[in-house]
């Protein structure tokens, strides 16, 4: 037999190893493991099992035979949150329509070196990029939200270069594209959980920029201004060192980034406190609002 279900809980003792588990389609079933097993498993996590079925004291028992996680079982994120719809949050989006706009504007950037350097990052995180959340807690924090996140950001982006046409669009794009990739080894899943030692001590910017460079090099691409300018992008687009920028945006395009990532990081969470909210009520303290109460309007 097998299925896809999430842990729920764990019953490890010095004679028994067992997990309770949720199916897809609701049902709840009782697992048997092996010592290593159990040593391997996660609580909340989503797997793949195989298990194998017998009779104990005329009931039916469950023995898993092997499993493996859901992130590498399903590849395909559309498929994903088909089955993975029940047990998380996901992005207020359509994930086929999700994936089809990042890739367009990843399309859309003419510049070559810019270009390929993107396309080659994003080749190695595309699978986890649409998972991921964009944060543990504060913003975006739900499966898919990294790249709705950056959604919002490069159609953001894409108004304001009609506005101001000195706005280099192919910075732009890929600034925004590669400005959060890095979170994917900053977080330790997808489902959210914690942050790993490397995003704790290193965090995303610097791995993000550590990353631009380490491709440019790779394709010949060192010595190219492009790829130095990109990089300030990914250093600076916190905007101040005690918000965690290496530098402060010192490029119209990388400022603009800090703008409409703070934009998007905070207007994203008003709105959904305002959703809970009544009319003529107030929010209740948003954290990353510096906790400010926000009135919601009658009109």
């Amino acid at each position: 037999m097998e299925f896809n279900a999430k842990v729920d809980n764990m019953n490890v003792g010095s004679d028994f190893q067992n997990i309770n588990v949720t199916l897809v389609n609701g049902d709840k079933k009782n697992l048997k493991l092996t010592d290593e097993q159990a040593r391997k498993i996660e609580l909340g996590k989503t797997y793949h099992f195989e298990v194998e079925s017998y009779l104990k004291d005329e009931k039916e028992q469950f023995k898993v035979l092997s499993f493996v996680g859901i992130f590498e079982y399903i590849q395909d994120p559309v498929q994903l949150k088909e089955e993975l719809r029940n047990f998380y949050e996901y992005a207020p989006v359509d994930m086929k329509v999700l994936r089809d706009s990042i890739h367009s504007y990843m399309n859309a950037i003419e510049n070559k070196v810019l270009s390929d350097i993107t396309k080659a990052i994003f080749k190695q995180y595309e699978h986890s990029f649409f998972m991921f959340p964009a944060a543990v807690r504060f913003h975006h924090a739900y499966i898919g939200g990294l790249a709705y996140h950056t959604k919002v950001m490069l159609d953001t982006a894409k108004q304001f270069a009609d506005i101001y046409p000195y706005l280099n669009k192919d910075l732009l794009y890929s600034g925004i594209l590669l400005h959060d990739i890095c979170k994917v080894d900053e977080l330790n899943g997808f489902e959210g959980g914690e942050y790993t030692l490397e995003g704790q001590l290193i965090g995303h910017l610097v791995m993000a920029s550590i990353k631009v460079a380490e491709t440019a090099k790779t394709l010949g691409y060192e010595k190219e201004e492009a790829v130095l300018v990109l990089n300030h992008i990914l250093l600076s687009h916190h905007g101040l060192p005690n918000f965690g920028a290496a530098r402060k945006p010192a490029t119209a395009e990388a400022m603009l980034i800090w703008y409409i990532d703070t934009i998007d990081s905070k207007f994203t969470v008003l709105g959904e406190e305002l959703e809970k909210t009544q009319p003529g009520d107030f929010t209740q303290g948003i954290a990353v609002l510096d906790k400010t109460r926000f009135y919601k309007t009658k009109l």
